[in-house]
C-alpha cells in the first residue's frame, strides 16, 4: 500500500553547525556522508510524475515505486518500498519486463535522527548541501524544523529534478546521468 511521505526539504543550511546541532540535541548519526546511487526506471505506465527508483544506499538497496502529486505541500508524494538484495540482477528483472533506464545519479547522503525524525544532509552535483526531515507527520517534521531554527514558510517539497530547476535552471530528468566529477 502507498504510504505518504512527510518529508520538506531546507535549502540554506550551514552544514558545521547544523552537525553540531543534531549532536548536542542528542540527536544519533545513522551512517556518516555515503555515496547513493539510483537508477530511474520508466515505461508506458510508469511515467509522468511516477517512477521506479532502484537505489544503492552503501550498504542497503531498495526500490521504490514514487509518485507525485502534489510537489507544492508536504504530503504530495507517495512512495511503495521494498529492500532488494541485488542492484544489479532487480536492474536486470526491471529491464526484462520492459522498463526502460532512464537516469543514472549520484548523490551523497549523512543521516541522524532524533526522537523518529530523520535529518538527512543531502549533497548532489553542482547544488551545495541541503537539509530534508522525514517525520511520521505534517506536524512532526513542523516541529522538527522549527526545533533547529528552518522557517516551514521555506520548505520546499517533491522531488530534486524542482530543487535543480529552481536552483540552477537545470532540467536533471533530460539528463541521462547526473554524476560527480
Amino acid at each position: 500500500m502507498a504510504q505518504h511521505e512527510y518529508e520538506a526539504k531546507f535549502l540554506d543550511v550551514d552544514v558545521d553547525a547544523l552537525r553540531d546541532r543534531l549532536k548536542s540535541a542528542g540527536a544519533e548519526q545513522v551512517f556518516p556522508k555515503t555515496m547513493f546511487t539510483r537508477l530511474i526506471f520508466e515505461n508506458d505506465t510508469v511515467q509522468g510524475e511516477q517512477w521506479l527508483r532502484l537505489r544503492d544506499e552503501g550498504g542497503k538497496t531498495t526500490l521504490t515505486l514514487k509518485q507525485v502529486t502534489d510537489s507544492g505541500h508536504i504530503n504530495g508524494t507517495t512512495e511503495i518500498e521494498i529492500e532488494v538484495d541485488d542492484l544489479e540482477r532487480t536492474a536486470e528483472l526491471l529491464k526484462a519486463l520492459g522498463l526502460r533506464q532512464v537516469r543514472y545519479q549520484q548523490n551523497y547522503r549523512e543521516e541522524w535522527q532524533l526522537g523518529g525524525v530523520t535529518y538527512d544532509l543531502d549533497t548532489w552535483p553542482d547544488l551545495p548541501t541541503f537539509l530534508e526531515i522525514e517525520g511520521a507527520s505534517e506536524q512532526a517534521v513542523r516541529e522538527a524544523a522549527a526545533a533547529f531554527g528552518f522557517d516551514y514558510a521555506e520548505a520546499r517539497f517533491g522531488s530534486i529534478d524542482l530543487i535543480y530547476k529552481s536552483e540552477a535552471d537545470r532540467d536533471i530528468l533530460a539528463e541521462p546521468t547526473l554524476l560527480f566529477a
